[in-house]
């Protein structure tokens, strides 16, 4: 069996990825193969978000966490829609997604993709989303000129929290070598 015959058979999992606790709502739709590994799914989930995906990371799913490199597929874990997953990306700062199954299709897209999202991700040097609120809070505050021009320098002067760039996700998702 060739290749092309391989990707007819497999399914396309249409996911909803949410970043919990996000005010306002930061959240994706992307759609991807059913049989991706759960190390696989980590770099789809960290490129539709807008991580870099060089933290680490961990998964729970049917009411247990699920060792990273642990030999699992996501059809495996997630079988009917409305079934979720628990994305966990760089414990340490404690950034939670919920993955929520929307719909399986037959394949119709052998590579991931983004059909949509709302909002920027935050950058990766925030603890979690109350220091990324924080940081929100101070990028508008013009109380110390110096501390915002350098919180923007961090930050990228093209930054802007409440812009989603489809293009640039589906681009990062294209990148993935699965």
């Amino acid at each position: 069996m060739d290749t092309m015959e391989t990707d007819l058979t497999v399914e396309t999992y249409h996911l909803h990825v949410e970043l919990l606790d996000s005010d306002p709502y930061i959240w994706r739709q992307i759609a991807v193969r059913g049989d991706l590994s759960l190390a696989e799914l980590h770099q789809v989930l960290a490129a539709a978000m807008g991580w870099s995906g060089e933290a680490d990371y961990g998964f729970k799913g049917q009411g247990k966490v699920l060792q990273v490199g642990e030999d699992r597929l996501l059809s495996t874990l997630i079988t009917q829609p409305g079934e979720a997953l628990i994305y966990n990306y760089a414990p340490a700062q404690g950034w939670l997604h919920k993955v929520t199954l929307k719909a399986i299709a037959p394949s119709e897209h052998p590579s991931p993709h983004c059909t949509a999202g709302e909002r920027q991700c935050p950058p990766e040097f925030c603890n979690g989303v109350w220091d990324y609120v924080d940081l929100i809070d101070r990028l508008g505050d013009g109380d110390d000129p110096d501390e915002i021009d350098a919180l923007w320098q961090k930050v990228g002067y093209d930054f802007d929290p409440e812009r989603f760039d489809l293009a640039a996700a589906n681009q990062r998702l294209q990148g993935l070598s699965l």
